[in-house]
């Protein structure tokens, strides 16, 4: 594990780097952190694989992410924190191969990259811009085929993840700010509907309204701690694979779609709910997965 101040960042200890875009406002521990432990626990496996985060996250967070939602070795999470750089937002970056599991392009276009390779994950906009030098990695039936991309859905490595967790009665919500803020209005509504206990995850503690708990991401024994999940609208009625449905699934917890008024208009939830109610399999991130080949055949290329 290493730190870097630095606005330049050399990345040449490993020949792969796993990240997500990063600008003023963080993340904090969301779906795209959880997609680089998932993807560095496969990759690792084929190649000299390191992961890089550019926000305000430190070892003592992440790890608490990893261990509180995947079943691993000391010996695992120990090779995690070594091969773990954190940088504080970088905006020139050199190295070889890159990944970023967020699919940013626009975000990305802002820092200054010099990598053999960049793959990138769509992620965000209807219609994603294509960052020129990028490979971009993308589910068909959400986006368009176009230059420099492959048919590909990103998957979740349930197989690393922990596989009992309690039952409660509770309720779940989750309010980014990045994107899935919740009005007061909706809060409003939600209660009126349930006495159940409410937990609202957010990446900002707001101020307490309609008697419900707050709390920052992550969370500890999270699918402990709640029965049914609300999934919210999203202003901008877009999100392309929304992981926590499937892990839902995965562990047999209740979902109910609250006020889904655009679900023709949202492919990224359509497929990903289809996908959970009819070929669950395919979500499973698995050692075959064609991402090893997909990458080995454009490192090779540029060697």
């Amino acid at each position: 594990m290493s730190k870097n101040m630095s606005k330049i960042l050399m990345l040449n200890e490993h020949d792969l780097y796993l990240t997500y875009s990063w600008s003023s406002i963080n993340h904090g521990i969301c779906g795209h952190t959880y997609e680089v432990i998932d993807y560095y626990l496969l990759l690792k496996n084929h190649f000299k694989t390191g992961i890089l985060l550019c926000e305000d996250i430190t070892w003592d967070i992440f790890q608490l992410a990893i261990t509180d939602k995947y079943d691993l070795t000391e010996e695992e999470v120990q090779d995690i924190k070594q091969n773990t750089i954190f940088s504080n937002r970088p905006q020139i970056l050199k190295g070889s191969n890159i990944l970023f599991t967020d699919g940013s392009a626009k975000r990305i276009n802002e820092y200054t990259l010099f990598f053999d390779n960049i793959f990138m994950f769509a992620c965000g906009d209807r219609n994603p811009f294509i960052a020129e030098k990028a490979t971009v990695l993308q589910d068909y039936r959400l986006y368009p085929e176009a230059k420099n991309t492959i048919d590909y859905k990103k998957k979740i490595n349930f197989n690393k993840y922990k596989k009992e967790v309690k039952d409660s009665d509770s309720i779940l919500l989750y309010g980014s700010k990045n994107c899935r803020a919740i009005t007061d209005e909706a809060f409003t509504e939600i209660r009126k509907i349930t006495d159940r206990k409410i937990l609202c995850l957010v990446n900002e503690i707001p101020d307490p309204v309609h008697d419900i708990e707050f709390a920052l991401m992550p969370y500890k024994n999270l699918f402990d701690n709640f029965g049914t999940y609300i999934y919210t609208p999203i202003e901008r009625k877009w999100d392309c694979s929304p992981r926590f449905l499937a892990e839902c699934k995965f562990y047999n917890k209740q979902v109910m779609l609250y006020d889904i008024d655009y679900f023709e208009e949202d492919l990224g939830l359509k497929y990903r709910w289809y996908d959970i109610n009819e070929n669950f399999d395919s979500l499973f991130l698995n050692e075959d997965d064609k991402i090893i080949e997909i990458i080995k055949e454009r490192i090779w290329d540029t060697r």
